[in-house]
């Protein structure tokens, strides 16, 4: 139920009845910075083009459009509870991470260099997916999306939670401006600010998400850290730091099939 073929894409998460992973770009067209599979709305690309990736992966996924749901992010904290299908697409307008409990509604945010985490919980049959850049690290949307789908009735020693493609801590150089923001929000670990306040500073995402998961009550052997960095990676993930944000982006998706 759980094998998903037609569309370029990398599983995620492992787990009967669920539908977890990243897509990856595809056919690469040099100096087409959209070509390949996108269904980003709000970087640039064309309507037409984002129309039939949807498409495509509805069709994959066998499922109707209006049981994809795909946020606008914005960097922000905000999280929104998908309840209901159809579900009131001004209600995704500046959200960053969702989280439902409906069967067969697939839910996904676009990154390029950015975080992207799926979060399942069996037993309660609750999922969700949270887009997680330096800001929304360091304001922990991470372990934010684990207090609400324990709202929802998860338990947080029960959640499994998989990080998609990102950029690595080798690729994130950064300015001393955003490694104070890390220090300033205790994120200060030496597998995380990589070379301190040297010239060229390094941030390690992935770590400062699973430190936020671990502080939420995630297990530490439920957490799966990224096997691929996008910026390392152009042909095959769109990178932003490689390509430009105006380019397309990868789409990491989940699903409950039942």
């Amino acid at each position: 139920m759980n094998q998903i073929s037609d569309i370029s894409h990398i599983n995620i998460l492992t787990i009967p009845g669920i539908v977890a992973f990243s897509t990856c770009r595809g056919c690469v067209i040099d100096g087409d910075n959209y070509s390949g599979f996108n269904v980003c709305h709000y970087t640039g690309d064309e309507e037409n083009h984002v129309e039939q990736c949807r498409e495509q992966l509805c069709a994959m996924l066998g499922i109707n459009r209006d049981n994809l749901i795909i946020p606008r992010q914005t960097h922000s904290l905000n999280i929104a509870v998908v309840d209901e299908i159809p579900f009131d697409t001004s209600r995704l307008e500046n959200i960053d991470a969702l989280v439902t409990t409906l069967p067969n509604v697939a839910i996904a945010v676009n990154t390029a260099d950015c975080v992207p985490l799926v979060f399942v919980e069996e037993e309660a049959g609750i999922i969700a997916v949270a887009h997680s850049g330096w800001k929304g690290t360091v304001g922990c949307i991470a372990s934010k999306t684990v207090a609400q789908m324990i709202a929802c009735g998860a338990d947080a020693s029960r959640i499994k939670v998989a990080m998609g493609p990102c950029i690595c801590g080798d690729c994130f150089e950064v300015g001393d401006e955003v490694v104070e923001q890390f220090v300033k929000n205790r994120f200060d670990a030496p597998q995380i600010i990589l070379n301190g306040y040297c010239e060229r500073s390094h941030i390690d995402l992935p770590q400062a998400c699973r430190k936020s998961l671990l502080e939420a009550g995630v297990l530490d052997e439920n957490i799966a850290l990224p096997k691929e960095c996008s910026r390392c990676n152009p042909q095959k993930f769109f990178s932003a730091r490689r390509l430009g944000i105006n380019s397309g982006r990868t789409l990491t998706i989940a699903v409950r099939k039942v």
